[in-house]
């Protein structure tokens, strides 16, 4: 068995020498040898004519097989070689193919008919290994520019320390990518301790510059702008932590800069004030700042100014002269971030001083709020997104009428703040109608007299305190006839909150989450919204493929989850396709196998639109065979 195993097959072909022969047998033995190697010949020739058209045919693996096998047959001949490396050239893999013909050139005689040839190949192979298309230069520059250098790295920054390549591959193709619109993006990976030297990159090609941002120590912010000329720098972003960065080099740093700069972060920097920045940069569409001071110029407007982010702000910049202050002189205002939230007071004034604002947060988690200049519209005005939170309390009357003024606007409302009732003009009665305290005061001022967010089609409202916020909540529902997606806290699901979501024709989303804050001291509290949550999902599983709610999600801890009674009521929606459990597993493994598992196969099993299934933002592998 081990002779059959180790058969060299170039072997059967060698000439035999006989020691000792019986009559004529020795010259027997020759014949039959020639006759092998003349049949090999033939063989190895049709197994190369078969290698070709498999490979003219791209079954590529198939003809490097036979082209193997002339080799294991014919190892001293060339022509197995210069098969596999003909096939391997096909494929453009120019390297594998030198790499076979130099060991056919090794292991064959000079006087071998391929042998020529199969130098020959070789040369071919290294001149076309080193052939490069350069089809940067050759295709038009606005299909190069718009649609090809775009897609050729998808890194969202260049490290001015470390050499981009195709930078250097050719002088058109450094053309080509310097052209491009949106220009240089640096970022400084590390934080940066010297502005004097190095950086050789980002100074090279500082004029196509338009974006760097970085973090900076103890350095000198204008050294960097005086080794060149940044000509075309738009948007800035600064750190400087532990406020070490000083303050005149960053202020005559921004100077250098001004002509171009439109976007400005600078964060950490609590020497630094407000006014330093407004009057060093004119040319201003963005600014955000975070621990920087909010001293105001004396008297000034920067009507540029579309995007304003002010985040860890001082105490005394949040008191209502200041504010008032600070909305007066940005009367061009898009999108208004301010941490932690300002006095509510603001909110009643924003039409007044900032009469295009889109967008407000007053809280640290909202989405990030774009500047988009072409997409003005001066003639339309009113607030579309409103984000609004903190510690501080919101004034009842100052949300009534914020909401009240924006009413025709806005679409998006997050409200996850404390509500203050108390001396408050404006009253939500128990059926969510706004009326003044003393109904004998001023009732031409009843907000609610032709009001109704007709707009508003997302609202997510989870304020902690329950006997105050709730009345607040059934006014908003009761008034957004086309909200598409909910999101509250189960103690605010009571009966009159449910029976005012049910009435919604249009809703698609609702999310359920825990009051985590509050706790479960109020006996009927719990039994309140255990029974509203369960009244909205018994009337959408009555409502059957006439329901419109598609989303849900669940957002507590998964023992309290999987003890609600209307949980397995989520598997006779008809239309639900989207489930999504969120939370943590408060005792360990075993407490979600017990509860959730059955649960949860049950409702993937008999939801017929079901689509999507989900943990914590995976689908468990427990539900794979389901």
């Amino acid at each position: 068995m081990t002779v059959v195993e180790n058969i060299r097959w170039c072997e059967l072909l060698e000439d035999t020498i006989v020691t000792a022969q019986h009559g004529n047998d020795g010259n027997r033995i020759a014949t039959a040898t020639e006759t092998l190697q003349q049949l090999t010949r033939q063989f190895v020739k049709v197994l190369n004519e078969r290698a070709m058209l498999l490979a003219n045919s791209a079954q590529f693996d198939t003809a490097l097989r036979d082209a193997a096998a002339i080799v294991a047959l014919l190892p001293g001949s060339a022509l197995g070689y210069l098969c596999m490396g003909v096939v391997y050239c096909q494929q453009g893999h120019h390297a594998a193919a030198i790499s076979i013909y130099d060991q056919g050139l090794e292991a064959v005689p000079e006087s071998d008919a391929y042998y020529q040839q199969l130098h020959q190949h070789r040369l071919t192979a290294v001149a076309n290994s080193n052939k490069r298309v350069d089809f940067i230069s050759r295709l038009p520059f606005d299909v190069v520019v718009t649609n090809i250098i775009p897609r050729m790295d998808q890194r969202a920054y260049l490290d001015p320390d470390v050499l981009y390549e195709p930078l250097y591959v050719s002088h058109t193709w450094q053309e080509r990518i310097l052209q491009q619109s949106k220009g240089l993006n640096f970022q400084f990976c590390k934080q940066v301790e010297t502005f004097i030297k190095d950086h050789t990159q980002l100074i090279q090609f500082a004029p196509y510059v338009q974006t760097l941002s970085g973090c900076l120590l103890d350095v000198h912010l204008d050294d960097l702008f005086s080794r060149a000329h940044f000509s075309n720098l738009k948007e800035l972003d600064i750190f400087c932590p532990h406020g070490l960065t000083p303050r005149l080099p960053l202020i005559h740093g921004l100077q250098m800069i001004a002509d171009s700069l439109t976007h400005l972060g600078i964060y950490q920097c609590p020497e630094l004030e407000l006014r330093d920045i407004l009057e060093t940069c004119p040319n201003l569409v963005s600014l955000k700042t975070m621990d920087v001071d909010a001293g105001m110029p004396l008297s000034s407007s920067y009507p540029k100014i579309k995007l304003l982010e002010l985040h860890e702000q001082r105490e005394q910049a949040h008191t209502h002269e200041h504010m008032v202050d600070v909305l007066s002189r940005f009367p061009s205002l898009r999108m208004l971030k301010i941490t932690p939230m300002c006095t509510s007071t603001v909110l009643p004034i924003l039409r007044q001083h900032c009469p295009y604002l889109e967008a407000i947060s007053l809280r640290c988690t909202s989405p990030d709020f774009g500047v988009t200049t072409a997409n003005d519209h001066q003639d339309r005005k009113g607030i579309t997104s409103a984000y609004l939170g903190g510690a501080d309390f919101y004034h009842q009357d100052d949300l009534i009428e914020f909401l009240y003024m924006q009413r025709e606007s806005l679409e998006i409302l997050d409200f996850h703040g404390r509500l203050q009732v108390n001396n408050a003009f404006w009253e939500i009665s128990a059926d969510g109608r706004v009326q003044p305290r003393n109904t004998s005061s001023h009732p031409e001022k009843d907000p609610l007299s032709p009001s109704s967010f007709t707009r508003l089609v997302d609202l997510r409202f989870t304020s902690i305190i329950p006997s105050s916020s709730m009345p607040m909540l059934l006014w908003i529902v009761l008034n957004a006839p086309n909200l598409n997606a909910i999101h509250i806290y189960n103690s605010n699901f009571q009966p009159s909150v449910a029976n005012a979501i049910i009435k919604l024709g249009h809703l698609q989303k609702v999310q359920i989450e825990e009051d985590y804050i509050m706790g479960h001291t109020d006996d009927n509290i719990i039994d309140g919204y255990y029974h509203g949550i369960r009244q909205f999902f018994e009337h959408h599983v009555a409502l059957g493929d006439h329901s419109t709610l598609k989303h849900v999600v669940v957002h507590m801890p998964f023992v309290n989850a999987f003890e609600q009674t209307w949980l397995p009521l989520l598997s006779q929606l008809r239309c639900l396709k989207v489930l999504e459990l969120r939370g943590k597993i408060a005792y360990g493994d075993c407490t979600l196998a017990d509860n959730c598992i059955p649960i949860m196969k049950r409702i993937r099993r008999d939801c017929p639109a079901l689509e999507t299934l989900m943990v914590n933002g995976k689908v468990p592998i427990w539900l794979a065979d389901s």
